[in-house]
């Protein structure tokens, strides 16, 4: 059994899929600010939903970032530790490979966004007000992934991950066992 944790999209998801890539099951709960409470619990509960331990684990696929600094280490700590312990393939993807067409756009905080506009284009972070004007001046009228802003109510905003079809496009191979993946930060964190 194959394990998929995204706690960066909103909902959170935990997913398994078999070594034909089939979605068994998926578990969906809102997670904001809470992964280092609810993370472990579901993925257990999720666990004992199906009969399997840990061990019965192949790989896990994790989404890295970008998200919150705090969210996304906890997250990505929480699964290098299990990964410590089982020694399965632990496989990082970003938010920005949920989603398949372009602008992607993820909330970074009230003020401004994470913003990919074309594939293997370098993820920026612009102000909601920058984003806007860009869209504006280019006749961009549908957006990908999760924005916060009253800004792009007059956009079509697309934010539901096909799942199924990320599942199919992972390319499982023999990762070095035991191998940590390291959160995908995009701004320093604000410390204060």
């Amino acid at each position: 059994m194959n394990l998929f944790v995204d706690t960066i999209s909103a909902p959170a998801h935990i997913i398994f899929f078999d070594e034909n890539k089939k979605i068994i099951d998926e578990y969906t709960w809102s997670i904001k600010w809470k992964e280092s409470s609810t993370l472990i619990p579901k993925i257990d509960d999720f666990l004992r939903k199906h009969k399997l331990e840990y061990k019965n684990l192949e790989n896990i696929i994790v989404v890295n970032g970008p998200w919150s600094f705090t969210g996304v280490r906890t997250t990505v700590l929480v699964m290098n530790t299990i990964n410590y312990i089982i020694k399965k393939n632990l496989i990082p993807i970003s938010f920005f490979d949920l989603f398949h067409q372009y602008p992607i756009i993820k909330a970074s905080s009230k003020r401004d966004c994470f913003i990919q506009r074309e594939k293997n284009n370098k993820i920026e972070i612009m102000k909601n007000e920058d984003i806007f004007q860009k869209l504006e001046k280019n006749q961009i009228g549908c957006i990908y992934g999760e924005i916060n802003s009253e800004l792009f109510t007059s956009r079509k905003i697309v934010d539901k991950v096909d799942y199924q079809s990320i599942i199919d496009e992972i390319k499982i191979c023999n990762w070095e066992r035991n191998k940590r993946i390291e959160p995908l930060y995009i701004k320093k964190p604000n410390i204060s």
